[in-house]
């Protein structure tokens, strides 16, 4: 399979726009750690023979405390605004709308502290859009079963191991039915 290093740079320079919003970190850059920059290099860069990225699924286990909920809204954001995909469907999912939430949270700092994101993005309580691509980053709990007609084009599940029923396939396909 071609590696497309264009791509894996431009996914890799994304994340030079956000800054972090609170704690130790607050007002640098967000700088990958080289374990975090190979991910993403690997799932952007790895494309078919027509250009599209073939990494649909990544599962990442991290310890508490090592910004995962950060990485993740970074990736999210990457999966709505830089993945080439027009009417991107991304969610921020976890077992409850509270911890899902994190994650969106962090996500719409990163956009409100960013001058080139927040002039193409529009921020509300749970909800990012996107309108030059028609895209849309939304909060989404574990009730997902509830959902019909969400046509996800990515998924960041914080706290999959939180999932009541721990049948996390089963929640995928719902969220992607």
């Amino acid at each position: 399979m071609p590696f497309d290093h264009q791509r894996a740079d431009q996914a890799e320079q994304f994340f030079t726009l956000l800054k972090h919003w609170k704690g130790e970190h607050a007002g640098e850059v967000f700088s990958l750690e080289p374990w975090q920059r190979d991910i993403v290099r690997e799932v952007w860069g790895r494309v078919d023979e027509y250009g599209h990225r073939v990494t649909r699924t990544v599962f990442i286990a991290v310890p508490r405390k090592n910004g995962k909920s950060t990485w993740a809204a970074g990736l999210g954001l990457l999966l709505l605004m830089a993945d080439g995909e027009p009417g991107a469907e991304v969610y921020c999912c976890a077992s409850d709308r509270d911890q899902a939430a994190i994650v969106f949270q962090c996500g719409r700092e990163f956009i409100e502290d960013s001058v080139p994101l927040s002039a193409r993005c529009q921020t509300y309580r749970r909800e990012i859009k996107v309108p030059h691509s028609s895209s849309t980053l939304k909060v989404l709990s574990a009730e997902a079963y509830s959902k019909h007609g969400l046509n996800a084009s990515g998924i960041v599940f914080d706290e999959l191991h939180a999932q009541p029923n721990r049948d996390r396939d089963s929640l995928v396909e719902r969220v992607y039915a």
